[in-house]
């Protein structure tokens, strides 16, 4: 009886034990997928600042562009126009199974080893999939004078723009996580004309 009792009490401790260990993983697995989300938004944002900076301007309504790529019912959000070409990020349905519900999607020139723009070749790749609208839409751009882009305040992908000074912002969001990063469109223009202004002015 007294053995029967300690195997009972035995097996009620080692239950416990597996949910807290259980529960554990299932805590960390979580955190190991909201930061992998974190790392993916962040990579993408650098990739959209790299195209504003280096890009001539943004097209405020992405539906009245020539895309270089199928958007497959994926909506334009963002259309970066540059001399090589419009770069334009959509969001929409993924590409294949492999993907866990809405993706953005890059159509671009791709890069080539000098990390510079190539005029050749443009490739349309996914940068974040899991999008979901954020749960809390901006209602107005986050910086004076900045318009609305696209229609996208309620998408994943929203983007703000402020005409007078080409600064735009970028938020991505997976539902209760978001990113967000800014940039001024045609920097690389400015950066251009200062250098030359003061070679001038020597």
């Amino acid at each position: 009886m007294e053995l029967l009792i300690v195997l009972l009490v035995a097996s009620g401790l080692a239950l416990v034990c597996f949910n807290a260990l259980l529960a554990d993983g299932q805590l960390v697995g979580r955190m190991a997928e909201r930061w992998r989300q974190r790392q993916e938004r962040e990579r993408a944002l650098d990739l959209i600042r790299h195209d504003l900076v280096q890009g001539d301007d943004v097209l405020t309504d992405p539906r009245l562009a020539e895309h270089r790529c199928s958007m497959s019912k994926r909506q334009p959000v963002l259309v970066v126009a540059t001399k090589a070409g419009p770069i334009t990020y959509a969001i929409g349905p993924p590409p294949s199974s492999i993907w866990a519900g809405r993706v953005l999607m890059r159509c671009g020139p791709a890069f080539t080893k000098a990390g510079v723009w190539s005029r050749k070749s443009f490739l349309s790749r996914v940068l974040v999939d899991g999008l979901q609208p954020p749960e809390t839409p901006w209602r107005q751009c986050p910086m004076a004078g900045g318009v609305e882009v696209g229609n996208s305040f309620a998408l994943p992908l929203s983007v703000c723009m402020e005409p007078a000074t080409g600064l735009a912002t970028v938020r991505i969001s997976q539902g209760q996580e978001d990113s967000t990063a800014s940039a001024v469109v045609g920097l690389h223009r400015l950066t251009v004309a200062d250098s030359v202004q003061g070679k001038t002015g020597d």
